[in-house]
């Protein structure tokens, strides 16, 4: 029983990890569209620290709210045509 109970633990805190780390990952290709089309001169400690919490905000919806978060905001972008 314990081995079953550990087992499940495990897959949820990796399922944890992976959510993370997509968000994580979808909010640097959000904050690399505009970077793409300005210089790396403007980007400034305040930008710096915007940045910084846009992609904590995605990972923390991204754990909580998992595929449809990450869904949603891929058809964002695809709606976008970039």
């Amino acid at each position: 029983m314990s081995s079953d109970n550990t087992n499940s633990n495990q897959r949820s805190l990796t399922k944890v990890i992976y959510r993370f780390l997509g968000g994580a990952v979808l909010a640097t290709l959000v904050l690399l569209i505009p970077i793409t089309y300005g210089t790396f001169n403007d980007f400034g400690l305040v930008q710096a620290g915007v940045a910084s919490l846009l992609v904590i905000f995605c990972e923390l919806l991204s754990i909580v709210w998992g595929e449809k978060f990450i869904d949603v905001v891929m058809r964002m972008l695809n709606s976008t045509g970039l």
